[in-house]
């Protein structure tokens, strides 16, 4: 039997319905820290992957092409 079969069965076991709600809580929070950990490791990936020179060239495009409003607001 599988892990996830066992915690299926688990949960299927159980008639308390705050107990359930609870798990739900504790299964959604360990997910939403899973995806902040891998955004994280994904974000890490290309740290530094930028030298100073090429930095600055890149800072100063983005502030050339998006700090002016064109046409009417």
């Amino acid at each position: 039997m599988t892990v996830k079969q066992q915690l299926i069965d688990e949960l299927e076991s159980i008639d308390n319905s705050v107990a359930l709600v609870q798990l739900y809580e504790l299964v959604q929070a360990v997910k939403q820290s899973w995806v902040q950990k891998q955004s994280k490791a994904l974000l890490s990936r290309y740290s530094g992957c930028l030298n100073d020179e090429d930095t600055q060239d890149l800072k100063a495009i983005i502030n050339n092409e998006f700090s002016k409003i064109e046409g009417e607001w």
